[in-house]
């Protein structure tokens, strides 16, 4: 009965040395995973920062996107006007052209 205790004492020492060797492993695991987690930490924090930046890139491009289509806006409005003032020149020239075709068919009229 001795023997079985003392097996049974030196089986329950070998167990226990393999549960410390586990735990050492997991300790380790541990220390790894907490590595990877402070990692994972900054390159979130680098993401925070990169699309910080491309926000603030992408807002100072649209408002220049704005002002050049304001611009252009601008220019349109200016060439229309342009041309309906144009157009009422050549109204009035071309009323002035017909008026005097009038006036030389009446005057061809009359030397008949």
């Amino acid at each position: 009965m001795e023997e079985k205790i003392m097996q049974l004492l030196l089986d329950l020492s070998a167990d226990m040395r393999d549960v410390k060797k586990d735990i050492g492993g997991l300790k380790e695991d541990v220390g790894g995973l907490k590595e990877d987690v402070s990692g994972l930490k900054e390159d979130v924090v680098s993401l925070k920062t990169g699309l910080n930046d491309l926000r603030t890139e992408m807002d100072r491009r649209f408002d220049k996107v704005d002002r050049t289509l304001e611009g252009i806006g601008g220019q349109f409005e200016h060439q229309t006007a342009q041309r309906l003032a144009d157009r009422k020149e050549i109204d009035a020239d071309i009323s002035s052209i017909k008026v005097r075709l009038f006036d030389l068919e009446t005057k061809m009229k009359q030397a008949e």
